[in-house]
């Protein structure tokens, strides 16, 4: 790792994109370790150490071998890209993967691993990571308008911002503290897909702080300062109250139905949006709210999914779910078409796009209309 990174990471400078495309290639490259604890490997720790030295070893042959390749050119950013993965993901590296993919019987001692607290624990460490390098990149502002207060030079914004940016930083505390002590989960979603959608989910929002810094007046510095603090107030209060049951990924644990959670199902994506829009404020549109739409936009597309899965068991007797399940999918799916074309309409007719979305609100506020009216039918014994 370049010298420069390195102490970009120690003083909280480097950017979120920088490090998350670093943590994916330091995942891919363990990826044979991955995949061969993860099927019950028996020769597990042997690829375990072959995984640490195959990237030396590819490098030291190709010194000998091939020594002119490794001069990649600097000014040639493809070169130096090829080098890398030759050097990382050579023969050597496929060869481990074939031979951690390759079928066996699994190792009862690694099946019994993954159920342990201490592999949950290991398993959030890149998690825990990424929130104690964004309590790191709060330090500096949160230490500056401290010196401001106590000198008596703050200015209103000032003080908000410090105590916006002072709940975030407890948020990412409060996050790391659970991940450390959160119970063991009774149950996990099986497959990569739910996994890439929890971290993508998780992690979309820090597109927004690649974008440029607007360029706003004290009144929208202080809004933006007043929505961040006000989200992640909000996240720290539903956080506490979740608890040992948090995770990032689809995994169950203990069901949380007090405080905030006998309201809704989702209260923290509800505040979370809060945070997003403020920190969406702060960069250049319309780039930052395109970012922020997409992430808001998947935080309500979730629970509706959930509810067009869970709600027909909810609301039908057994006889009629699979007609009530039917009736669901058709009407879902045929809004899903019907309603961008009435929204083309609109901007057509009117020449203003902002049009476009009204009837999407309009069928907003129609299910919030509606939602009060549906009475769960008691469950029957099926004989």
């Amino acid at each position: 790792m370049p010298q420069h990174l390195w102490q970009q990471i120690i003083t909280g400078q480097a950017k979120g994109s920088i490090l998350l495309l670093l943590a994916l290639l330091l995942f891919a490259y363990f990826l044979p370790t991955v995949v061969a604890f993860m099927r019950g490997h028996r020769r597990f720790f042997a690829i375990l150490v072959l995984n640490v030295l195959v990237s030396p070893a590819q490098s030291v042959l190709l010194h000998f071998l091939a020594p002119s390749f490794l001069a990649a050119d600097p000014a040639n950013p493809l070169s130096s890209i090829a080098v890398a993965l030759v050097a990382n993901f050579g023969l050597g590296w496929v060869a481990l993967m074939l031979w951690a993919m390759a079928a066996g019987e699994p190792d009862p001692r690694l099946l019994r691993a993954r159920q342990t607290k201490l592999y949950d624990a290991i398993a959030a460490l890149p998690l825990i990571l990424w929130f104690v390098y964004g309590v790191l990149q709060l330090r500096p502002v949160l230490a500056g308008d401290a010196h401001l207060i106590a000198t008596g030079a703050a200015q209103p914004f000032h003080w908000v911002q410090f105590v916006s940016l002072g709940l975030a930083a407890l948020f990412d505390l409060l996050l790391i503290y659970l991940l450390v002590v959160r119970d063991r989960p009774v149950a996990k979603s099986r497959g990569v897909l739910p996994r890439v959608f929890g971290f993508v989910g998780t992690f979309m929002g820090v597109g927004i702080l690649q974008l440029p810094v607007a360029k706003l007046g004290m009144a929208g510095q202080t809004l933006a300062a007043l929505l961040i603090g006000v989200g992640s107030l909000g996240s720290l209060l539903v956080l506490w109250r979740l608890g040992k049951s948090f995770s990032i990924m689809p995994e169950a644990r203990k069901l949380v139905t007090s405080g905030p959670y006998s309201f809704a199902r989702h209260p923290l994506y509800t505040v979370e949006m809060i945070t997003i829009c403020g920190t969406a404020l702060q960069f250049q549109a319309p780039w930052s709210w395109v970012v922020a739409a997409a992430v808001i936009d998947g935080f309500a597309a979730a629970p509706t999914l959930i509810l067009i899965l869970a709600l027909p068991p909810l609301i039908s007797p057994p006889q009629d779910l699979h007609r009530v399940t039917a009736a669901m999918f058709t009407i879902s799916y045929s809004c899903a078409v019907i309603v961008p074309i009435v929204s083309g309409m609109f901007w057509d007719w009117s020449g203003k796009a902002a049009l476009a979305f009204l009837p999407i609100v309009a069928c907003g506020v129609l299910l919030t209309v509606l939602a009060p009216s549906i009475r769960h039918v008691p469950k029957q014994r099926v004989e």
